[in-house]
């Protein structure tokens, strides 16, 4: 993968898939879960932001602050709100963060981090670019699930499937 053009293309459109959701989404809905302990949608949306600035913390600090800084000095990984506009902000650091840290190991020819020995991204930096869509791939998946179940409209249901639109475009 010489050339990540692609990729960021692909995960800025991923942004605007989760900004159309969050878009979308009640704030009955962000309360809503499973009933068995699993997380709310806030919750979900709350780790998808947080995840970008919980691995940046580890694989390069220098970009994380920004993505980090909508936690109120939380613990990355426990962090989680329900407001809206919080979550849309955290999303959108963190998206930046991701991206500005991955041009720039690509620029130095640097791997990232990896201080816990998981060979974190090795391959490529870029790499953490497609996993973080896959990841939001997967919440968004559960998102749609809570809802589905929890009772929501096959019109509110289909309106959601535009999103598919966004990565058309």
């Amino acid at each position: 993968m010489s050339d990540p053009t692609l990729l960021f293309e692909a995960f800025r459109r991923n942004a605007r898939v989760n900004a159309f959701l969050l878009d979308e989404l009640t704030d009955a809905d962000l309360a809503r879960s499973d009933g068995q302990g699993g997380m709310t949608v806030a919750q979900l949306l709350s780790h998808m932001g947080a995840s970008r600035g919980g691995w940046l913390q580890e694989m390069s600090p220098a970009f994380a602050a920004s993505a980090l800084a909508l936690t109120g000095g939380e613990s990355i990984w426990g962090w989680h709100t329900a407001d809206r506009a919080t979550l849309g902000a955290m999303l959108s650091a963190g998206d930046e963060a991701a991206l500005q840290a991955v041009q720039a190991h690509l620029d130095s020819g640097e791997p990232f981090a990896d201080p816990r020995g998981v060979d974190t991204f090795a391959s490529h930096p870029a790499h953490f670019l497609l996993y973080m869509i896959v990841h939001d791939a997967n919440h968004r998946g559960q998102i749609v699930a809570l809802l589905r179940q929890s009772g929501a409209s096959p019109e509110r249901l289909d309106r959601l499937e535009q999103q598919w639109d966004l990565w058309r475009k």
